[in-house]
């Protein structure tokens, strides 16, 4: 499905609240299944709590600013594991090592 331009949006906004949200619901639905399939379950989970906060918000700007705070959290714990260089679990990385010696060859002549 083709995105329509923001001005298309606002305007089926404006004349048809509920076609827009109906729209809305297929773009992300769309956006979803065009997701690879490990992804598509996390980003339905995701989904559901931004439709949540929109519902409890009360109105549009206090769910655009609940959803915000929500991304600005989601961005700093990505910094924050990015900075903290965690050890990958699994075996820990070798401490020591064998020195393997080798001759040296001799130079080539043509």
């Amino acid at each position: 499905m083709d995105m329509p331009t923001f001005d298309e949006l606002r305007d089926l906004a404006q004349r048809d609240p509920e076609g827009f949200e109906v729209l809305r619901a297929q773009l992300i639905e769309d956006c979803i299944c065009r997701s690879s399939g490990s992804n598509q379950h996390r980003l339905r989970g995701i989904q559901f709590v931004i439709d949540a906060r929109r519902r409890v918000a009360g109105s549009p700007m206090k769910a655009l600013l609940d959803i915000q705070a929500m991304m600005y959290d989601s961005f700093l714990d990505l910094k924050q594991a990015l900075l903290v260089r965690r050890p990958p679990s699994g075996s820990p990385a070798p401490t020591g090592a064998r020195i393997l010696e080798f001759r040296r060859s001799l130079p080539f002549v043509d």
